[in-house]
């Protein structure tokens, strides 16, 4: 189906133009989305975000319609995806694939040890920098600097020395840089979940918003399915469409999942 309002993409991004969004039937599909920027709005504060009832029901309506094959794909804790949604349990994909809950209910999690030997470092450099915050997910450690958008580069530089030798990659985002195990992200961790029912078989369609979504959307594209980023149609990107913003894509999925 077409979707209302989609915008195309420009030159200036890397995948080819396209005039509209037209998704594979839900009973063929596997649908991955990004939570932050795309489901829901980004908050100031990350323990702020919440779903309403109304996108829970829809994210409900969907599933049903694709036969469970649903799943978030976030770089938040499984812990923080299943807060977030209560009491609704989806596949999940957390911390940029180091974390991952298949259909049947069970989890691979990278072990969190791997980062202990940056956490006192990342812990004294943001306390020498006011505004920074640092956000310790266990296996993946954030620096957001959304209060101080100066230091964005001087944060992604400390960052830089932990990599590549230690095992651990960087992965940047909306005003935040993150240290994550170098094996995962979001491709690899969509390319897992379709290796096995429901998600088995089906054409993926990836819903993203950030640089954190690119490795998914290039893995979708390779897989021949659907990617969608929300936000400006100006800034690169591998997906092969944008949507303005999170209420359109609401909008589209109000669509989708009619009777």
């Amino acid at each position: 189906m077409v979707a209302p309002g989609v915008m195309p993409q420009t030159q200036a991004s890397s995948a080819p133009a396209a005039t509209s969004l037209t998704l594979p039937a839900l009973e063929r599909s596997a649908l991955f989305f990004d939570v932050d920027g795309t489901l829901l709005d980004i908050k100031p504060e990350p323990r702020d975000v919440v779903s309403d009832e109304a996108l829970r029901a829809l994210l409900e309506r969907l599933s049903a319609r694709c036969h469970g094959a649903l799943a978030l794909v976030s770089g938040r804790s499984l812990a923080d995806i299943d807060r977030i949604f209560s009491p609704l349990n989806f596949s999940a994909v957390g911390l940029h694939g180091a974390e991952i809950r298949d259909a049947s209910g069970a989890e691979r999690r990278a072990d969190p040890r791997i980062m202990d030997h940056a956490r006192k470092p990342l812990r004294d450099f943001v306390t020498a920098h006011e505004g920074l915050m640092l956000e310790d997910k266990g296996a993946t450690l954030a620096v957001h600097y959304r209060q101080r958008p100066d230091l964005g580069a001087e944060v992604l530089r400390f960052l830089m020395r932990f990599c590549p030798a230690d095992g651990l990659a960087v992965q940047e985002g909306k005003f935040v840089v993150e240290l994550k195990p170098g094996l995962y992200d979001k491709g690899t961790a969509i390319a897992e979940l379709m290796r096995a029912p429901p998600f088995a078989d089906r054409t993926p369609v990836f819903f993203g918003d950030d640089l954190t979504d690119e490795a998914g959307f290039a893995f979708v594209n390779r897989a021949g399915g659907v990617s969608v980023r929300i936000g400006s149609p100006e800034v690169r990107t591998q997906a092969q469409h944008v949507l303005p913003d999170t209420q359109a894509l609401r909008a589209l999925l109000v669509h989708e999942a009619r009777p």
